[in-house]
């Protein structure tokens, strides 16, 4: 999504619509838990579609102030997050 507000409603229950056998709406976040839209994209999208929406980033990346410092450990926890949003 890029536009957060004023939230898409109408274009996404449309959206939603369009796929009749869907089960489950996963929100898959680059940004650690206390960074990024979750806290507000979470609840908009369970009053949409109820609790099937899920959670995933890179098998919790935790809350901290700033981004790890290497590129490798930055690439390797991109891998993850991929990985973990393709499991669920």
């Amino acid at each position: 999504m890029e536009l957060l507000y004023p939230f898409p409603r109408e274009e996404l229950a449309t959206l939603i619509r369009g796929y009749p056998g869907l089960r489950e709406i996963v929100w898959v976040q680059e940004e650690p838990r206390n960074m990024g839209p979750q806290k507000f994209m979470l609840p908009q999208l369970r009053e949409l579609v109820g609790p099937e929406v899920t959670y995933a980033t890179s098998g919790d990346r935790s809350a901290r102030a700033r981004p790890k410092g290497t590129r490798a450990a930055h690439q390797a926890e991109q891998a993850r997050i991929v990985a973990t949003a393709l499991s669920v």
